[in-house]
This record gives C-alpha cells, sequence and structure tokens, in this order.
C-alpha cells in the first residue's frame, strides 16, 4: 500500500468517524426531545414546562446546524453532554448505545474549551495519579503556564512588603509549591525545596475556605479587621 493510499484510508476513516458522531448527536438530541416532549403532557408546572420547551427549541437549533455542518458553540457542546449522560451512564448498556455514548464522550472532551488554569488544573490531576511523576516534570509544566501568561498578568505584586493583600490587607494565602524530590526506591533522601506559584489572597480569591483560617487575620491589624473594630465601637457609643 502507498503512502498516499494510507493517508485517504485513515481520513476516509475520520470521515466515517466524524458521520457517526453526528448520528450519536442527533440520537442523544432527538432522545432526550422526546423525554421532555412526553412530560408536557404531564403534571409538569408551569415554570418546568417552559423550561422543557425552551430546551427542546435548543436542541433543534443544534440540530439544524448539524445538518449544515456548521460548528457549534460551547454551550451547545454541553447540551449535547448532558443529553448525552443518561446513555453514559448506562454502564451495563441495557439500552443498547453505551459505547456510541463513550465514544461521543470522548469526542465532546476533544471539543472542549479550555482557559490555561483549567488546563493546568486537567494536567496536574492526571500527574498526581502516577506518584513516579518526577517533580521536574511538575516545574516544566508552571513554566509553560508562566511563558503563557501574558507580561502584567502573573508578574503584577499581589501582596506588600509584609505579605498583606494589596486589596484587602488580609495575610492568608494559598501557593503552589514545587519541590525537587530525590527518590532511592521508595524512600526520600533529599529535597531541594522549589519555587512558590500561583499564591493568590485566601479572602479574595477563596472566600468560601476564608472562614477557616480567618483566626490567624484577627487582632494582626489588617485593614479590614482594623475597620471592624472602628465600626464596632461607633455602633457601641451610639
Amino acid at each position: 500500500m502507498s503512502a498516499r493510499g494510507g493517508r485517504c484510508e485513515d481520513n476516509a476513516r475520520v470521515m466515517r468517524m466524524n458521520d457517526d458522531i453526528k448520528e450519536t448527536i442527533r440520537f442523544v438530541l432527538e432522545d432526550d426531545s422526546e423525554v421532555m416532549s412526553a412530560a408536557l403532557e404531564g403534571d409538569l408546572d408551569e415554570e418546568n414546562k417552559r423550561m422543557n420547551q425552551e430546551l427542546i427549541q435548543k436542541h433543534e437549533a443544534i440540530l439544524a446546524k448539524l445538518d449544515r455542518d456548521e460548528m457549534t458553540s460551547q454551550e451547545n457542546l454541553q447540551l449535547i453532554r448532558d443529553a448525552n449522560e443518561i446513555h453514559l451512564n448506562d454502564s451495563d448498556d441495557l439500552n443498547g448505545n453505551h459505547g456510541e455514548a463513550v465514544e461521543l464522550d470522548r469526542w465532546l472532551d476533544n471539543m472542549a474549551g479550555l482557559d490555561k488554569e483549567e488546563a493546568m488544573q486537567i494536567l496536574e490531576q492526571w500527574l498526581d495519579r502516577d506518584a513516579r511523576t518526577p517533580a521536574r516534570v511538575y516545574r516544566a509544566l508552571h513554566t509553560l503556564w508562566e511563558e503563557a501568561t501574558p507580561n502584567g498578568v502573573a508578574g503584577k505584586p499581589a501582596f506588600n512588603d509584609e505579605g498583606r493583600c494589596l486589596k484587602c490587607g488580609s495575610k492568608l494565602a494559598f501557593a503552589d509549591v514545587t519541590d525537587t524530590v530525590v527518590f532511592v526506591g521508595d524512600e526520600i533522601v533529599k529535597r531541594y525545596d522549589g519555587d512558590i506559584t500561583n499564591r493568590n489572597c485566601v479572602r479574595c480569591n477563596h472566600p468560601e475556605q476564608y472562614p477557616d483560617y480567618e483566626d490567624y487575620d484577627e487582632d494582626d491589624g489588617s485593614p479590614q479587621e482594623t475597620g471592624n473594630r472602628h465600626q464596632s465601637g461607633a455602633a457601641e457609643r451610639r
């Protein structure tokens, strides 16, 4: 077989795969719309009926784009993923569509839009699954993130010389630390301190976790704490 023949065969395989994906998308959207249409005849309240009708219309719009071979938006890809979920979760393949649902889910993963932070999180999660991943791999990953970050974004100071957030005055921060560890077998024999990256104020960036640590900020003279004491004193005097 010639190289050209091999490439043509690969292209044909890709086209067949795309046709299969289109058919699966059509199936899951039409199936989901059919379920929602049947629910409209039931005891749904007006709000749920309205939501079902809107979703059916969105499905029809996606199918129309599919007929025109147009790329769909990230929002529509999420709607396709939602409609595919019931078939993806059918691991026993009771309805006979689990295999196609798995292929569609993989295709959706490849089509998903990611920002730098989401990409970093995904890569780190997968690297964390292997205890043998060298620290230099994490460092390389953070280096690529730093290179991809526009000047003035990552390098802009967020804390003063005392380690206080320039926005709220808190001293609490979360940060990633990349160390290099020397293993001999399964034993750590040496550790080299690495760089601190992605330092973020807990109060500003992770407010849901701040109450767990806010005691460290109390009575330390931070601007917000001082302001709170002044307001409290004024209230008592009144």
